[in-house]
């Protein structure tokens, strides 16, 4: 095997399978990058059998072959490079590039990988689907443990997409309008959705979702990436969106907000009892936000714009600060007491809510 290959394009590409491929004991050549020379194609691929990246690279075929090789000191090495266009040959068990030979894997023990086919789902900007992501990934669960919440639930209805995540202490909705060609909901890993959103993050291309079984497929001009999706039943995060009811309205200022649980945060993440806790209380128009951790403590205030009757509750300071991150206007807090749930939107925004439970702590 031996092409002609851009060097950036290849330190790129094997940046992105590195997202994917894992130390394998038991099965040792899933390990490491396939490099794929025939039908006048280059073609890469890592994998981790539930999870695989298939990219495919512009160069110079001098001569087909097969090779697997682990990425880590490779990549190192191309890095150090200064040729834009770099050789890359392969024997049975060596691999060549630039007066450097490394160790390679058996390519006959890697897997067969099928990941074409499947029925389309949508056509999305991978922008779009970015920032769609990043603005529920925050509230997912964030260990393995919990699988059937360490996800993000994606439901395609009528032309418009519905992003959900959970971690039982709070919920985030977002909906996009986009053509949907089928009516379907699904849960993708959260793991797999943030390997998708450094990907494609800066991107202009359009991705095409297919479904195929239990099988996701993205597509992008020149990149497959395929992940079994987690079949668990996920919390019916409807009958929370149809029980939200409030009495109280307030309306506060992004940036004063912000500034004021920051230093409120400094504290309470150092009292571990109280879970970041800290407690807010809503007086006419003005918000008391005080925490203490036993060797420090604050007391925040801020303007506010609110209806309804006064009232104190104690909520989590990240999991606010977390939402907050994610808009740009005004925040519109609504809530009806101290132990039912905080309804948190953006201003002039319906298509992006976000669900708190208050925390159990005594004043």
């Amino acid at each position: 095997m031996k092409i002609i290959i851009n060097r950036h394009e290849l330190i790129h590409n094997l940046s992105n399978l590195s997202l994917v491929i894992k130390d394998n004991s038991i099965r040792p050549a899933i390990s490491g990058a396939k490099l794929e020379v025939k039908d006048n194609g280059i073609r890469f691929t890592g994998t981790t059998l539930e999870t695989t990246i298939k990219s495919y690279l512009n160069g110079e075929i001098k001569e087909e072959g097969i090779v697997v090789f682990k990425i880590g000191l490779v990549l190192e090495y191309i890095k150090l490079l200064n040729q834009d266009e770099i050789e890359v040959s392969a024997t049975k068990n060596k691999l060549f590039i630039h007066n450097a030979e490394f160790s390679t894997l058996d390519s006959e023990e890697y897997p067969k990988l099928n990941i074409l086919g499947g029925d389309l789902l949508l056509n999305i900007e991978a922008s779009t689907l970015v920032e769609a992501f990043d603005k529920v990934s925050f509230s997912a669960s964030m260990t393995p443990e919990n699988l059937a919440t360490n996800t993000i639930r994606m439901k395609l209805e009528d032309n418009k997409i519905y992003l959900i995540t959970t971690d039982s202490y709070r919920l985030t909705h977002y909906v996009l309008e986009s053509e949907t060609m089928l009516n379907k909901e699904i849960s993708i890993p959260l793991e797999g959705a943030t390997i998708l959103s450094k990907l494609f993050r800066g991107s202009k291309e359009t991705l095409s979702f297919f479904i195929d079984g239990s099988q996701l497929r993205v597509k992008s001009e020149k990149l497959v990436f395929s992940i079994r999706l987690v079949d668990l039943a996920f919390p019916d995060y409807n009958a929370i969106l149809d029980s939200m009811n409030s009495t109280k309205t307030i309306e506060m200022n992004l940036k004063e907000i912000k500034s004021a649980l920051k230093k409120v945060f400094t504290i309470a993440k150092r009292n571990l009892e109280t879970k970041n806790g800290a407690y807010f209380d809503f007086h006419g128009n003005k918000l008391k936000i005080s925490v203490s951790s036993g060797s420090a403590k604050t007391m925040q205030k801020l303007d506010t714009i609110k209806e309804g009757d006064n009232f104190k509750a104690s909520l989590n300071v990240k999991f606010i600060e977390d939402f907050l991150n994610n808009i740009e206007k005004n925040i519109i807090i609504k809530a009806t007491n101290a132990s039912s749930m905080f309804i948190l939107k953006e201003m002039d925004n319906d298509s992006y809510t976000y669900i708190l439970m208050p925390l159990a702590l005594r004043d």
